[in-house]
């Protein structure tokens, strides 16, 4: 073998977190937690009004990603 052959598996970079994947999980683990509480301290009310308040943010969010920003 020469210096310039190796042995090792080639991940291309998998094993990389990406920056806009951890932020979208983060995203969905705070809607998930939200939509949670709202419903475990005011019920079926709670629960719409969280729905109600992420409305917009989703709005938001699928316009961001469209855009590609």
């Amino acid at each position: 073998m020469n210096k310039n052959t190796s042995t090792e598996p080639t991940t291309h970079g998998r094993y990389k977190s990406n920056p806009g994947e951890i932020g979208a999980f983060l995203l969905a683990l705070v809607l998930v937690a939200a939509l949670a509480l709202g419903f475990v301290f005011a019920g079926v009310a709670g629960l719409t009004m969280v729905m109600v308040v992420l409305v917009p943010l989703i709005y938001v969010v699928l316009i961001t990603i469209s855009v590609g920003k």
